[in-house]
């Protein structure tokens, strides 16, 4: 049975996978294809990457299944919220709505978009609930047999957080907050006043927090319990798009793009991420007190916080934990492949994968012939990863591309940007001539799993890079370059069985340098999506201060290695 998963919502990106009788085969969001980051529009290329990937044609595909439910369902919410006085009432505001009641109608959740495209599935379209979505696709490719689900987001149809319990084939709801009481509005709104783009650069706040102290008071935004959370989603909301006045009475002026980051502007980021940390300790606590259960599974947007996923982890709640690699809506497609299942009275399939190369591969061939178009010079060679190994040892930086493509926001060993992480001045290398970005951000290292708790005090098995953990004191100043300024260092944990080659690259590494780990960044420029063909890698190449291109079986440098 081939089932197509499909998110697509015109709200965050959107992506498309593929389920052959209950496994995954394919996943990949459209930006990685479109090259547009982020994209939001109907995620035509990713289907036919899935079908072009599994040899079939859209007359072969069985069902269709797309992440959230009829947009009805939304904005009949919004409505509720604007009758109640949650929204503020005015006439931009009525605008939206009518809007997307229109668009809902029109595009019937994605079908209409799907059928001008593709032909129609054999046995038809599934509109599923959005956070049922996100809890399949992190409880069924976890591995667990029961677990706590926790799924936090901006919002879903109505939801912003939900608590559920897993166990064999069931999953059950438990509790729901009703969006705008929502941590990924808060945190969204945090990002904003900062002047960054809200729910797209919540990764900054989480990494400028590190610098900040506990003197911001945001008790008028976000309070918590013991078990319990309440965002004042009201002061969220102006009276127009961009109206940030009622989070400007309680915080001040929104700091503005061009203005320069000071103390302040730490301290609110330190207060944004301690509070989403708070808030989702009591969601911890909550659902193991109603499930009973020491295993977590955790999705939503809120779960690629690695820090507050971290803190998780060391509340002494729970001893396993899943975060779903691609936690973000465009992993909400495999929940959405799943939920068939369900609506067909199906058992559950729970295939984990144990990784999340699910994209593009190309061969040799093809990325040979991409040179010689490009007219290259190359060199062939015999082992990629010694190779490798070898450059970072000279302190060049390297682009490693092999293998499949990763799906989720993270790049983890085959579409990767690596230097070394002996040299603290290589994240100042890397941030100015490589991804142009702010010079306070911090990067992460990849490490061999076996070696992995010799540098971190608390590591658990990590192989998405969505886990933070505290450095060991001793180690960490034969590091620098992928310790944050607070200690702490967002881990990938490799293991040879997952990827042999980029395994061996760190092992040959070690036998040249005597550390087993590499510092590993996303093969892009700021902007811009993860490279995905060998062409986009070899664009980028050349439009950054990499020095070599280890592509496949073949070496591309711009100057020789001394």
């Amino acid at each position: 049975m081939n089932i197509l998963g499909i998110n697509f919502a015109g709200i965050h990106e959107s992506s498309a996978c593929l389920l052959q009788d209950g496994k995954l085969v394919f996943a990949c969001a459209e930006e990685r294809i479109s090259r547009i980051k982020q994209d939001k529009s109907f995620p035509k290329l990713a289907i036919q990457a899935a079908l072009d990937f599994a040899g079939i044609k859209a007359s072969d595909v069985d069902h269709v299944a797309f992440s959230f439910p009829h947009a009805w369902q939304i904005s009949k919410h919004e409505l509720k919220l604007m009758l109640s006085g949650h929204f503020p009432v005015s006439a931009a505001r009525v605008e939206m709505w009518t809007l997307g009641v229109l668009k809902a109608i029109r595009h019937k959740g994605g079908e209409l978009d799907y059928l001008r495209a593709f032909a129609p599935p054999r046995s038809g379209f599934h509109l599923a609930d959005h956070h049922l979505c996100h809890a399949l696709s992190a409880y069924c490719m976890s591995g667990f047999d029961e677990a706590a689900v926790l799924v936090i987001d901006g919002r879903g149809a109505h939801e912003a957080t939900t608590l559920w319990k897993a166990q064999g084939e069931t999953v059950k709801l438990l509790e729901n907050y009703d969006y705008p009481n929502s941590i990924g509005v808060f945190y969204a709104g945090i990002t904003d006043m900062l002047g960054f783009e809200p729910f797209s650069d919540e990764w900054k706040v989480m990494g400028l927090a590190a610098y900040g102290k506990p003197t911001v008071d945001i008790s008028k935004l976000l309070r918590c319990t013991e078990d319990s959370y309440t965002v004042e989603g009201r002061r969220f909301f102006g009276n127009k798009p961009g109206d940030r006045s009622k989070l400007e009475e309680v915080l001040g002026p929104r700091r503005r793009e061009d203005e320069e980051l000071v103390q302040k502007h730490m301290d609110l980021a330190y207060a944004g991420q301690a509070g989403c940390e708070q808030a989702m300790l009591a969601m911890l606590r909550r659902v193991s007190k109603l499930t009973g259960s020491r295993k977590l599974c955790l999705a939503g947007g809120v779960a690629l916080n690695c820090k507050a996923n971290g803190e998780l982890l060391r509340a002494g709640l729970i001893d396993d934990i899943y975060v779903q690699p691609a936690a973000g809506d465009d992993g909400t497609c495999i929940g959405a492949a799943l939920s068939v299942y369900s609506d067909l009275n199906l058992p559950l399939p729970r295939n984990p994968t144990g990784h999340s190369y699910l994209g593009h591969e190309f061969s040799n061939e093809q990325v040979e012939k991409v040179l010689k178009i490009f007219k290259l010079p190359y060199t062939p060679v015999a082992n990629a990863s010694k190779t490798a190994a070898e450059l970072l040892a000279k302190d060049r930086l390297v682009g490693w591309y092999q293998g499949r493509m990763e799906f989720g926001p993270r790049a983890l060993g085959n579409r990767s940007i690596l230097s070394n992480p002996k040299f603290r001045e290589n994240t100042d290398r890397v941030n100015e001539a490589v991804k142009f970005r702010e010079g306070w951000r911090p990067f992460a290292p990849s490490v061999v799993h076996e070696k992995a708790h010799l540098y971190f005090d608390d590591f658990y098995n990590s192989p998405y890079m969505i886990l933070s953990f505290w450095a060991n004191k001793e180690r960490a100043t034969e590091i620098p370059a992928v310790i944050h300024v607070d200690g702490s260092s967002r881990v990938q944990s490799v293991k040879r069985e997952t990827n042999p080659r980029y395994y061996d690259l760190m092992i040959e590494f070690e036998k040249l340098t005597g550390t087993p780990m590499v510092m590993n960044t996303s093969f892009n420029l700021k902007g811009e999506a993860i490279v995905c063909s060998p062409r986009d890698a070899v664009q980028t190449f050349y439009t950054s201060g990499l020095d070599d291109l280890v592509i496949g079986d073949f070496l591309v440098s711009k100057t020789p290695a001394l």
